[in-house]
């Protein structure tokens, strides 16, 4: 990936933070959409996923603007939210404040392909709608880094993009524009995955994928270390 590509997707995501949650709860996503309510209904469904299957020591890598953490918050001990954007690491921290959990999360501003974590530090690791901007060659390092993160026994929990009939004529890999509210567009770099993706995936990173939410619009899919 260019770094002229990655400079485009950091400002969008970095000026995008103050309207990025509307797709979750007004579907409303950078574009054209046939059925808002989707979106939504979705949603609520990866959202008790993440109630599920985040706890403990908790990493949310990059972590936007901490939409999740409404689901996770009650369950872990301790929660560290990594992204390259400060405006949505503000957007973050306000959260984290309105559920009362402040005092037990740790901010890092840094690229996520680029972070330095600590060893076996996490129980559960989430990676929401971040491997749709990921190329093959960045994917490798990222699961090694994850990785090397987790505790033994550790488990990583990945909301991203199903690649089905409702995307309609785009691609499933390959450049995309993205429009903010106000008209701005941005260059991104967008891949779509299916349930056999993961499987390949599986192989690759030596990890055990299971998909536990298949819908219209999103997946849900947990990952462990094979001992």
């Amino acid at each position: 990936m260019s770094l002229h590509l990655r400079q485009s997707m950091n400002e969008y995501y970095n000026e995008r933070a103050a309207e990025y949650d509307e797709i979750y709860t007004q579907g409303k996503p950078p574009g054209q959409v046939a059925d808002p309510e989707l979106y939504i209904r979705e949603a609520r469904s990866l959202g008790k996923l993440v109630g599920d299957h985040c706890y403990g020591s908790l990493l949310d890598i990059p972590c936007g603007t901490g939409y999740w953490l409404q689901f996770y918050a009650s369950c872990c001990s301790s929660i560290t939210l990594v992204d390259q954007s400060e405006n949505m690491l503000l957007e973050g921290r306000e959260k984290t404040r309105e559920h009362g959990v402040e005092s037990i999360t740790r901010f890092i501003k840094a690229d996520a392909l680029e972070v330095s974590l600590d060893d076996r530090t996490y129980d559960s690791v989430l990676v929401g709608f971040f491997l749709s901007h990921v190329t093959d060659a960045q994917m490798t390092p990222f699961f090694q880094k994850l990785k090397n993160a987790l505790k033994p026994g550790g488990l990583v929990l990945i909301l991203d993009s199903n690649w089905t009939r409702f995307r309609g004529t785009r691609p499933k890999e390959g450049l995309a524009q993205r429009t903010l509210n106000d008209g701005r567009q941005y260059e991104v770099y967008k891949r779509y995955f299916e349930r056999s993706d993961f499987d390949q995936m599986s192989k690759a990173y030596e990890m055990d994928f299971t998909v536990r939410h298949e819908g219209g619009l999103y997946l849900g899919v947990t990952g462990t270390m094979r001992s």
